[in-house]
């Protein structure tokens, strides 16, 4: 089942997943420097919500340039973090907002799609655990990603993304023949074993016995993406939907190398041949070398977690 499309420091994926990972694997790796769904108790902070109304024209900026560079339309990508007390911009009507998390991968989601379409957007980042007051406003439970237009707020990923789609069709990414765009859509679906299974490799106990049988779990969602890869993309000849919304956890995937109770030493590893010469044709996309980070960014920002004092702001100011 795929998980819900959201980041909520309390209690939700990017911040359980991603502090588990952390002190499992990274400080291993680096000891001195810096529908049934069987997870749902570690999911309390998602729902999911109905597609927003049939957009007005009044939703789409007067113009822009989408021929520009990617990202080039993309202001704010690493603005520093609002915290409760904090004033909210003013937003020029007919401008798109996102509200973001720099290190969540639901927001990484949006990032791509909107690089991708060079849609005009500004990036405000907001703290998901305890946000302005402002923000609760529009997005009830403080999570993120949010799209605001107008007015109007648009958050769950899969739900802005499938928008902009409809707001923006001359370039959309999910297919409009009817059939490929539901099989886009099952493919997330079918693509889901492997959050799950990275899910329980982190939760479980941290004995061999354990590890021993979620490197099994891991093992067989490979296997099930290997299956799946047909083409050079799971979108066919060029990045479509179903990558775009599985890359942002595929990039955070190297960390399992780092874990000493694991047998992956290398990822994907020979096995997946595949999956390994998938990554590298992803990595050379231009709207994912614009929404990734470097490993070293996410450990740091991993470790603050850890701690209990997550630092959102890693890597804006040089030295943190």
């Amino acid at each position: 089942m795929v998980l819900p499309g959201n980041c909520s420091t309390s209690a939700a994926l990017c911040m359980q997943f991603l502090t588990q990972l952390a002190s499992v694997a990274i400080d291993q790796a680096y000891p001195v420097q810096p529908t049934h769904n069987p997870h749902e108790k570690l999911f309390v902070s998602y729902r999911s919500v109905p597609p927003p109304p049939t957009h007005s024209s009044a939703a789409v900026p007067i113009r822009f340039n989408s021929y520009s560079s990617v990202g080039s339309n993309i202001r704010g990508l690493n603005s520093a973090t609002l915290h409760p007390g904090s004033i909210e911009p003013p937003l020029t009507p007919g401008n798109y907002r996102l509200y973001s998390m720099r290190f969540c991968p639901y927001a990484q989601r949006v990032l791509i799609y909107l690089a991708k379409k060079n849609i005009p957007v500004e990036v405000v980042n907001v703290n998901p655990d305890r946000s302005p007051n402002w923000y609760l406003a529009k997005s009830p439970i403080g999570r993120v990603p949010a799209l605001e237009i107008n007015g109007r707020v648009v958050w769950e990923s899969n739900v802005i993304v499938e928008y902009l789609d409809e707001l923006f069709p001359t370039n959309t990414v999910l297919p409009k023949d009817a059939y490929e765009k539901a099989h886009q859509k099952i493919l997330v679906e079918r693509l889901s074993p492997i959050m799950n299974a990275l899910f329980e490799f982190y939760s479980s106990s941290n004995n061999q016995q354990a590890q021993r049988q979620n490197d099994m779990n891991v093992h067989s969602a490979l296997r099930n993406a290997e299956n799946l890869l047909r083409d050079s993309f799971y979108g066919g000849r060029q990045p479509g939907y179903a990558d775009y919304l599985t890359w942002p956890f595929l990039e955070r995937l190297q960390l399992l190398t780092m874990s000493q109770n694991s047998q992956f030493r290398y990822f994907p590893g020979l096995h997946y041949p595949k999956i390994g010469a998938y990554i590298a044709r992803m990595q050379n996309q231009p709207e994912i070398k614009f929404s990734s980070r470097p490993l070293t960014h996410h450990k740091a920002y991993l470790d603050s977690f850890a701690m209990g004092m997550p630092n959102y702001d890693f890597g804006i100011y040089g030295k943190n």
